[in-house]
């Protein structure tokens, strides 16, 4: 994970719980989910879609955080 990105998921610790996003950081999870995983998962609305981007992102954030 880019530090940059484990910054701004440090800053904003909610977009990773069961709320709700803005259009951005939508745009932002799923950028920073491509960028992990290599997949092109355009940036969507469907709530099962956004639960598995989130549970992937987490657990690469935690992963990185126990390595600091």
């Amino acid at each position: 994970m880019k530090q940059e990105d484990y910054q701004w998921l440090s800053a904003n610790p909610l977009v990773l719980q069961n709320t709700r996003l803005t259009q951005d950081e939508n745009r932002r999870i799923f950028s920073i989910y491509n960028t992990l995983t290599g997949e092109n998962k355009p940036p969507t609305s469907c709530g099962r879609c956004v639960q598995t981007v989130k549970k992937t992102l987490k657990f690469y954030y935690e992963k990185q955080r126990n390595k600091n």
